[in-house]
C-alpha cells in the first residue's frame, strides 16, 4: 500500500471506507497519482523514465509504456526483473492476463474513481481487481448530480455538458469481465455512453474520446445551471458560482433538504437523508416536483453502449504525418492489416500522403521518436520493406497513414500510436532474381554480442527457427542488412550463419536482464517487448560495418543469400548430370538424339532447381481463394 494512505488513521481506500459503507463520504477518495488498483494494492504509475506524471510530454506516452512502482516483493511474485520498476503491460499481462491495448477506457466520475468503492463492489465476484486509473482532464462536461437519492443513502454522480468547462476525473482501463461488473451496478438508473471530447491525460497523452455513465431523468441544478460535484481535495473552479458549487455530499444534502417536500422524505439533516434509504424512483419525483432538477440532458441521448462490443484503449488514436528535415517524416505508428500479402517478410504500408511525403521510397528506416530524444545513436532503428502489392478484402489506408507490422514495432519498442521517425533508405539488392525465384524471405532480429567461440569471424549465430525461416541450413550464408548511412543507403553484408547452442542461448537469456548502458540490457526491462523477436550473436567488426554499434538493442534483418543458394544446389546437379551424360552416351548412338537428351535434361534440371529455390527462400503470392 502506498505510504501516505497507510499515515492516515483509517486506511481511505479500503472497501470498509467506501461510500456504499460511509455515504456522506461520497464520491470517496481518489488517489492523487496515477494508480494501479488492485484488490488489496494501490501501485503509483509512472511515466517510461520512472517520474510522475506531470500532464504533459514531449512525445505521447502510450499507457502499455509507463512504469508501475511494484516493490521487490511483487516483482518476485510475478517474475520480474529488479532492473528497474516494470512496464504496465508486464505487470497487468503476468499477472492479470489482459494487457493494456485490449482494456475498454472508461471515465469515473463519481465513486468509481474511489479504490474503496471499487473494492467494495467487487467483494465476493470472484473476479481479480486490477484497473489503472489516470487522472484526466476533460473539455465540455461537468461532473454533477444525479435527479435521484439512491437507496445507499446520497446522491449519485452524473455528467451534463458545459462547452467551458474543463473537469479532472479518473480515466479508467477496464477489462472485459471489470466492464461487465460496473455495467450491472450502474445499469439501469445509468447508460454508458461514448462520449467524443478532447481528453488529456496526466501523462501527457490525448484521447479523441472514452465511455462515461450518464444517469437517467436530467441532473440536478437551479435557473443558474447544474450544480457541480466537488471532491475532497477539489477546489471551486473560479467560473463556478458559489451557489452552484456542492463541496461535498453533505452540501447537497443540505441543500436539497431545504426543499419542504424533499425534506419530508429524506429528512431534516444529511444524516436522516441517510438513514431514509430513499427508492430511487420516489425520490426522483418529489425532486422534480420541487423544481430541483435539469430534465434534458442531452449527454444522456447519445445511446446506450453496455451490451455491444466496445470501443478499446488500442484503438483510439488518430494517423499524422509531418514532414521533418532531410526528407524524414514523423508519423504516428499504427497497425498493419492481418489480410496483407506479406510474403515472408515484415512491411510498412503508406497512406497517400504518408508515402508522398517520404518520395514513394521502397524500403524506409524507423526508429521511435522519443528513445531518439533520450538515447540518440543508441535508440534500436529497424530497416522495412514498403507493401505495394494488393490484396483482396484490404481497406486502403488512411491518408497519412504509416501502418507498421507488428514485428518491426517490437523491434523498435513501439507500442501502436507512439510517434516514430521514417526516413527513406535504398537497399542495394539485384531484382532480376525476383522474377525467377520471388521476393526472398527475410526477418528481423535482435542484435546481441557475439559468444566467444564465433567471435572475429564473419559468422553470425541464430536459432534453428530463424534459419529455417529464412529456407537456409546451419552453414549457409545470408546477406545481413544493418543502419542506413547518412545518404540513405543500408549497409549490407554476407555472413555465413550457424545454429546457436542451446547452452550460449539459455545463458545470454540468463545474464540479459539490465536497462540502458548495461552490457546486456533486457528487452522487456528497456523497451517494454515480451515475448520479444528472434536473436542474433555478432560481433564488435560485423556490428561496426552493419553501422549498428551505437545501438543498444538494436536490430538488423537477415535474408537468403541467394547466389550463394543456387550455386550449391547447381554444384549438387553438375555431378547428377555428369553421371547422366555418362549414361546417355552409353546407350544413345547418335550424337544429335544425345545432345537433344542431354539438352532437356539440363533445361528440366535448371527448371527444378530453380523451382526448388524458390518454394524455399521465398512466399508464394496469395490468390485469395
Amino acid at each position: 500500500m502506498n505510504p501516505a494512505a497507510g499515515s492516515l488513521p483509517a486506511d481511505p481506500y479500503a472497501a470498509s471506507s467506501a461510500p456504499r459503507v460511509q455515504p456522506l463520504t461520497y464520491p470517496g477518495v481518489r488517489p492523487p497519482y496515477a494508480a494501479l488498483i488492485a484488490d488489496e494494492e494501490l501501485w503509483e504509475i509512472r511515466d517510461r523514465d520512472g517520474a510522475p506524471f506531470a500532464w504533459r510530454a514531449d512525445h505521447p506516452l502510450r499507457l502499455g509504456l509507463a512504469r508501475v512502482m511494484l516493490g521487490r516483493e511483487e516483482r518476485e511474485a510475478l517474475s520480474l526483473s529488479h532492473a528497474a520498476p516494470p512496464y504496465l503491460n508486464s505487470v497487468l499481462e503476468e499477472g492479470y492476463g489482459v494487457a493494456v491495448d485490449a482494456r475498454v477506457p472508461v471515465l469515473a466520475i463519481g465513486s468509481n474513481a474511489a479504490p474503496s468503492q471499487l473494492r467494495h463492489k467487487f467483494l465476493g465476484l470472484g473476479a481479480a481487481l486490477a484497473v489503472p486509473s489516470i487522472p484526466a482532464r476533460v473539455r465540455g462536461v461537468r461532473a454533477g448530480f444525479s435527479a435521484f437519492a439512491s437507496p445507499l443513502g446520497y446522491v449519485p454522480a452524473t455528467l451534463f455538458p458545459d462547452t467551458e468547462a474543463v473537469t479532472e476525473m479518473a480515466l479508467q482501463l477496464l477489462d472485459d469481465r471489470h466492464l461487465a461488473i460496473i455495467d450491472a451496478t450502474e445499469a439501469p438508473l445509468y447508460r454508458r455512453i461514448w462520449l467524443e471530447a478532447e481528453i488529456v491525460l496526466a501523462s501527457g497523452e490525448r484521447l479523441p474520446g472514452a465511455y462515461a455513465y450518464v444517469s437517467r431523468g436530467g441532473y440536478l441544478g437551479d435557473d443558474g445551471g447544474g450544480w457541480v460535484m466537488g471532491a475532497a481535495g477539489v477546489s471551486r473552479p473560479d467560473e463556478v458560482p458559489q451557489g452552484r458549487w456542492m463541496a461535498d455530499q453533505a452540501a447537497v444534502l443540505q441543500r436539497l433538504i431545504l426543499a419542504p417536500a424533499v425534506a419530508s422524505l429524506l429528512g431534516a439533516t444529511p444524516e436522516e437523508a441517510v438513514r431514509a434509504g430513499v427508492d430511487a424512483d420516489r425520490s426522483a419525483a418529489v425532486l422534480r416536483e420541487a423544481g430541483l432538477v435539469i430534465a434534458e440532458n442531452p449527454l444522456y441521448e447519445l445511446g446506450d453502449e453496455i451490451g455491444r462490443s466496445p470501443r478499446r484503449y488500442g484503438s483510439l488514436f488518430e494517423a499524422s504525418a509531418m514532414p521533418l528535415a532531410g526528407g524524414a517524416v514523423r508519423a504516428v505508428a499504427g497497425r498493419s492489416h492481418d489480410l496483407l500479402d506479406r510474403r515472408g517478410r515484415s512491411v510498412v504500408r503508406l497512406g497517400v500522403e504518408a508515402d508522398a511525403l517520404l518520395g514513394r521510397p521502397r524500403h524506409v528506416e524507423i526508429v521511435s521518436a522519443a528513445l531518439a530524444d533520450r538515447v540518440g545513436d543508441g535508440a534500436p532503428r529497424v530497416i522495412a520493406t514498403v507493401y505495394r502489392d494488393g490484396s483482396a478484402g484490404v481497406p486502403d489506408p488512411a491518408p497519412q497513414a504509416v501502418e507498421v507490422d507488428q514485428m518491426l514495432r517490437m523491434g523498435l519498442g513501439v507500442e501502436a500510436g507512439e510517434h516514430i521517425i521514417v526516413r527513406p533508405v535504398e537497399v542495394d539488392r539485384a531484382r532480376w532474381p525476383d522474377v525467377l525465384l520471388g521476393p526472398p524471405n527475410s526477418l528481423t532480429l535482435r542484435v546481441t554480442m557475439a559468444d566467444p567461440s564465433s567471435t572475429e569471424r564473419d559468422v553470425c549465430l541464430m536459432t534453428e527457427l530463424s534459419l529455417q525461416l529464412l529456407g537456409v541450413a546451419s552453414g549457409d550464408y545470408v546477406v545481413l542488412e544493418g543502419a542506413a548511412d547518412e545518404s540513405g543507403r543500408v549497409r549490407t553484408m554476407a555472413v555465413k550463419a550457424f545454429a546457436v547452442p542451446d547452452d550460449v542461448l539459455s545463458e545470454r537469456r540468463r545474464v540479459a536482464n539490465g536497462t540502458w548502458g548495461g552490457r546486456f540490457p533486457g528487452v522487456r526491462e528497456t523497451l517494454g517487448v515480451w515475448p520479444d523477436i528472434p536473436i542474433v550473436f555478432i560481433d564488435a567488426t560485423t556490428r561496426a560495418r552493419l553501422g549498428v554499434s551505437a545501438q543498444q538493442l538494436g536490430t538488423i534483418r537477415a535474408r537468403p543469400a541467394r547466389l550463394h543458394q543456387f550455386g550449391a544446389e547447381l554444384r549438387e546437379m553438375m555431378l547428377l548430370l555428369a553421371v547422366a551424360l555418362i549414361g546417355v552416351l552409353s546407350v544413345v548412338q547418335s550424337w544429335m538424339i544425345a545432345v537433344v537428351l542431354f539438352s532437356a535434361l539440363v533445361g528440366s534440371t535448371l527448371l527444378l532447381t530453380l523451382v526448388k529455390l524458390r518454394r524455399r527462400l521465398s512466399h508464394r503470392r496469395h490468390d485469395g481463394g
